[in-house]
């Protein structure tokens, strides 16, 4: 009985959003009946088709009228899961961000001070980051334009290299519902003009498909009218934090962590998050070293921030 009045519960939302939201929930649904899943399948892309149909609409109405290119190559990159509280950047203990603390004391480098995620769901953040949408707009979110799609109809070239969200089989209704928009195909056609195919195991095949497709041609500098918006979003330090680094980059072990309030297998989980902001860390830099040379500004934000046991919590995650 508690499991079907959870399935009329899930089976009465007006938007993908809220379904993943109800999915966190302890005692949402099972859904063990093949009969189940076949109903929140149609269920949930009908949901997904009514936003998609309003964001083509807003699409349609985007107009920009003019653009001075002050910065020719914009990169933005977009992390995942990072916690400042540990970053030493930010003041951390530990050498986790070495190399941004080194461009920062060099003045490549700029931190922020205060920004404030709208969520701390990656795939809400998402719809947030690409529309025009501010909280407490009129409206959703899906009711205003993408902002990759008026850079190009500015004359920017955009680049979309994401190690998140690609459409695949079996996928998790997290990335079903944080990359509909992007991979529909009207709206990637509009929002997009390069694009990776392949997630990876660890942040650095990113690296590798932007140096693929630069050597392809599909990224160019060279022209004066050259102009491009280059988005790569990071898997970062996203839950289980010891799948996100090669073993080999490992540096930091549980007994490195003088915290009596904590438990042997909370100190590992607190070094593996730091193992994988240490890795974040390089990955970031090889981006930067990238740009060097060009005519660019890079923006690096994390989607949200991530708990890791701080303000004498033994919470994670």
């Amino acid at each position: 009985a508690d499991n079907k009045k959870a399935f009329v519960r899930l089976m009465t939302y007006d938007n993908i959003g809220d379904v993943e939201h109800e999915l966190t929930r302890d005692d949402k649904a099972e859904l063990y009946l093949p009969v189940y899943r076949v109903a929140f399948s149609f269920y949930a892309n009908r949901l997904a088709a009514r936003q998609i149909d309003k964001l083509i609409e807003a699409t349609g109405k985007a107009r920009v009228d003019s653009c001075r290119f002050t910065s020719r190559n914009i990169v933005l990159i977009i992390g995942e899961s990072y916690n400042r509280h540990h970053s030493q950047l930010y003041g951390y203990s530990k050498p986790t961000t070495p190399r941004q603390l080194r461009r920062a004391e060099d003045g490549q480098l700029t931190a922020f001070s205060d920004v404030v995620s709208p969520w701390n769901l990656t795939s809400f953040v998402f719809k947030h980051i690409f529309s025009l949408y501010t909280v407490g707009d009129r409206g959703e979110w899906c009711d205003y334009p993408l902002f990759p799609e008026l850079f190009r109809k500015a004359g920017y070239r955009v680049t979309f290299i994401t190690n998140q969200f690609l459409p695949q089989a079996e996928e998790a209704v997290y990335d079903f519902s944080g990359g509909f928009f992007l991979n529909n195909p009207t709206l990637d056609k509009a929002q997009f003009d390069v694009r990776n195919t392949s997630l990876h195991t660890y942040d650095d095949g990113v690296l590798a498909d932007y140096d693929r497709l630069l050597a392809q041609d599909s990224i160019r500098f060279d022209g004066p009218d050259d102009h491009n918006l280059i988005i790569l979003h990071l898997k970062g330090q996203h839950v289980s934090y010891s799948q996100r680094y090669p073993a080999d980059r490992k540096r930091f072990a549980g007994a490195d962590y003088d915290e009596p309030r904590l438990r042997p297998n909370d100190k590992q989980v607190m070094a593996h998050y730091d193992n994988a902001t240490l890795y974040n860390d390089s990955i970031v830099d090889e981006i930067l070293k990238r740009f060097e040379r060009e005519d660019a500004i890079a923006i690096y934000m994390p989607d949200h921030g991530e708990e890791c046991f701080g303000g004498g919590m033994r919470v994670y995650g």
